[in-house]
């Protein structure tokens, strides 16, 4: 396999959900590449129906009082991935609207880039949406899609041997 092409799934191997961060802060020029990953992604019919709000440490406390874990609390960034259901495409036989889908696209490319530059990540599901619009100001129509928290890990990125279900149970060939 050629060395590009193996370093690519090697990055896959050694992201991982993150959930202690050290102090080291995330540069402005890191955050701003992480950034322009979001907004590379690809949506359907390039409609973007996605807005990101960037929330560093300091100032943070509304945001922190609703988090779960302390590890999250320390992470010098969280992003609130938001989706915006009045721009996404809209597919016609079942009327399936794909802001999440389109926003969730954009945060897993995110996700991987920032691996790749050495920042840990996690996609922090457990929240109370509304809360987290009160405290952010999100308008009324903008649904939070999830939190993602940003920082360098405690431990290096390397592969883990996680479990994972075989593809025998999760691909289909043709047919079910």
């Amino acid at each position: 396999m050629d060395e590009k092409l193996k370093a690519f799934y090697e990055l896959y191997e050694r992201r991982k959900s993150v959930r202690e961060f050290s102090d080291a802060a995330i540069s402005a020029e890191v955050l701003s590449r992480l950034l322009m990953t979001l907004n590379r992604a690809p949506s359907a019919a390039n409609r973007q129906p996605w807005h990101f709000i960037v929330v560093e440490k300091k100032g943070r406390e509304g945001l922190n009082a609703l988090l779960t874990k302390e590890g999250f609390r320390n992470a010098p960034v969280i992003i609130a991935a938001c989706a915006d259901p009045h721009l996404a495409w809209v597919r016609r036989t079942d009327k399936v609207n794909y802001s999440w889908v389109d926003a969730a696209i954009a945060v897993t490319e995110m996700i991987g880039a920032a691996t790749a530059e050495g920042v840990g990540s996690c996609w922090i599901a457990a929240i109370d949406a509304e809360a987290v619009k009160a405290v952010l100001g999100i308008p009324a129509h903008i649904e939070v899609v999830g939190l993602i928290a940003l920082g360098y890990p405690l431990e290096e990125l390397k592969k883990e041997n996680k479990a994972r279900k075989p593809l025998t149970e999760i691909v289909h060939y043709g047919k079910w």
